[in-house]
């Protein structure tokens, strides 16, 4: 048999077969090793390092604006343009992708262990430092590992499995970084729980060192060329495109860069709402909006097509060195994404900025919200938050990313894009519900008799924890109450997220694939990132009932583009079935 009949019989194969049949390549074991590898640094910060912060008696307001920290997911396209291609590291040649990918686990491991005896109590600004150069590391980490994987994959299966398997790898991790590391801090404290995450960040080094190499276009073709539009535009306006994105892009950083310093180590008093609601649509503006502008100009008024350029030593050059570099680096990724999608580009970014936001903005607060004792808070143990959030939560977020292969495969990314885009925004009811008192909550588990087991268990999970920690006489209905809320929320988050990255995979070129995927994943963060500070304070204002409500409505604005999205591709696919006329 030839190997274009092979072909044949295996595309003949149901599409879950075919999918199952990948999970035996080393490609997908390697996956699940680098997910976990980009959870712990994204758990350490964001999660543990809020729960410490809370023991600690720090406020919201404080977390929300340590929060900023953060920033790097949300604007790792920023320098994602120097990773679009795979360059061996002069140190480490193991391949330009494995290379860096080992670098920046162990530096990251190196980080954990210096912020492990940081006393963020007394050292709020130290912790800043650390968290952010943690969370520039580990975005960076991101940006080569989406890229590994877009490249790697050879079919679109491929694509929606490792899709998957990086939600798998990714929450598995959170395990670790959520219920190890609280049922750890109660017993040996939050020293050990980062020596303990730094140890996993350099066993993952091991996932790097099994992932095969991607194929790059020398590979395939013998010859170094690359896809670029610069052939056709001009060169003066070459030039002024990349210095207009880069002005923009610089004035973005240092305003985010003064907000950091001046309000978490000058302390200058700068509150998070003002800097949110002046600075952010600005932010959002020159990053993402300005740029996107200047490649449709490009696009429209040169009526520029893609071709293939040769970078051979001694080929004609289009361009001087440096413009062509940045050209292709930054403008190309968006030209294209533009190019193929045409208006659809819009639907596309509103929804990389909103699908995620009530995800993006609780996380920060789910700890303050579980252990805290104002606001509306609900007064919780470590112990009680590692059981029912990062131990349930976490095995429901695997069931429903499970779920959401299962359903992709049957039904299609985009009918269960769209319903996860409403289970994600329904569920923060039940979180408001239980920042009343969980009436609602209890009138359920009544009705269902799912509180007599609950009950149960969570006495039995009572016995367990630490005689120093004094519990309340209602302790197993409280538990019972956050058991379910968290089950459910995660089987609808689980089911989201794959639904998310499956969709933003299928839309980005995979020769583009660090710059257009970093943008479209880092855009999930932004408004949620920003938003922060905000909430923060009005958490403290206003309770957490308020923001719960809130986060739902604004949660219906990606149910709606959602929609539209679905009937765009929907339009899309069937002209293209239609008989030319």
């Amino acid at each position: 048999m030839t190997s274009g009949s092979m072909e044949a019989v295996a595309k003949d194969k149901p599409r879950i077969m075919r999918a199952f049949a990948a999970l035996k390549d080393r490609r997908m074991l390697a996956m699940l090793i680098l997910a976990f590898a980009a959870s712990l640094p994204y758990g350490a910060v964001l999660g543990v390092l809020t729960a410490w912060l809370t023991e600690e008696q720090v406020g919201p307001a404080v977390i929300g604006a340590l929060s900023m920290a953060m920033i790097g997911y949300a604007f790792k396209y920023l320098w994602a343009p120097a990773f679009q291609t795979a360059r061996d590291l002069p140190f480490l040649r193991i391949g330009g992708r494995r290379s860096w990918l080992v670098t920046l686990q162990v530096i990251i491991s190196v980080l954990l262990c210096v912020l492990a005896v940081s006393n963020p109590a007394e050292n709020i600004a130290i912790v800043t430092i650390i968290a952010f150069a943690i969370t520039i590391c580990s975005p960076t980490h991101d940006i080569v590992l989406d890229a590994w994987r877009i490249e790697v994959a050879r079919s679109e299966e491929e694509k929606d499995l490792m899709s998957a398997l990086y939600q798998f790898g990714y929450k598995f991790g959170g395990l670790v970084s959520g219920f190890v590391a609280l049922m750890m801090a109660a017993r040996v404290g939050w020293v050990a729980v980062y020596v303990m995450l730094a140890g996993f960040m350099i066993l993952c080094v091991v996932g790097s060192l099994i992932a095969p190499e991607p194929e790059t276009e020398e590979d395939r073709t013998g010859r170094r060329e690359r896809m670029s539009f610069l052939p056709e535009i001009p060169d003066q306006m070459a030039k002024i495109s990349i210095w207009a994105i880069g002005i923009c892009w610089t004035l973005a950083i240092l305003m985010i860069g003064n907000y950091i310093v001046g309000s978490l180590i000058l302390q200058n008093g700068v509150k998070g709402s003002k800097f949110v609601g002046q600075q952010g649509p600005l932010i959002v503006g020159l990053t993402v909006l300005i740029p996107a502008l200047i490649a449709a100009y490009l696009l429209i008024s040169q009526k520029a097509r893609a071709g293939m350029v040769d970078l051979s030593p001694g080929a004609p050059a289009v361009s001087s060195s440096l413009t062509a570099t940045l050209f292709r680096a930054i403008i190309d990724p968006l030209m294209d994404l533009i190019y193929r999608l045409r208006w659809g580009v819009i639907l596309v970014l509103l929804l990389a900025l909103t699908y995620r936001f009530t995800d993006a903005v609780w996380g920060s607060f789910a700890y303050a919200f579980y252990m805290g004792e104002n606001f509306g808070a609900l007064g919780h143990s470590p112990d009680d938050v590692a059981i029912a959030s990062k131990f349930f939560g976490v095995i429901a977020t695997i069931l429903g990313s499970l779920i959401g292969v299962v359903c992709i495969t049957i039904m299609g990314r985009m009918p269960v894009f769209f319903v996860g885009g409403i289970l994600a925004a329904v569920t923060n009811l039940l979180y408001a519900d239980l920042a009343v008192g969980g009436a609602q909550m209890d009138a359920f588990l009544a009705t269902t008799r799912l509180d007599v087991p609950l009950i149960a268990f969570a006495d039995w999970a009572a016995s367990i924890q630490p005689e120093a920690i004094v519990l309340p006489p209602d302790q197993g209905q409280r538990m019972a109450r956050l058991m379910v809320t968290i089950f459910a929320e995660n089987i609808a988050g689980g089911l989201a997220l794959v639904a998310m990255t499956a969709y933003l995979t299928s839309v980005v070129n995979p020769r583009f694939a660090a710059v257009q995927y970093a943008l479209l994943a880092s855009l999930t963060m932004l408004i949620g990132t920003l938003g922060k500070p905000w909430l923060g304070e009005l958490m403290e204002s206003q309770g957490f009932y308020t923001v719960f409500v809130l986060t739902f409505w604004l949660g219906g604005v990606a149910v709606v583009l959602s929609g539209m999205e679905w009937a765009r591709q929907h339009m899309e696919a069937k002209n293209e079935k239609a008989p030319a006329k």
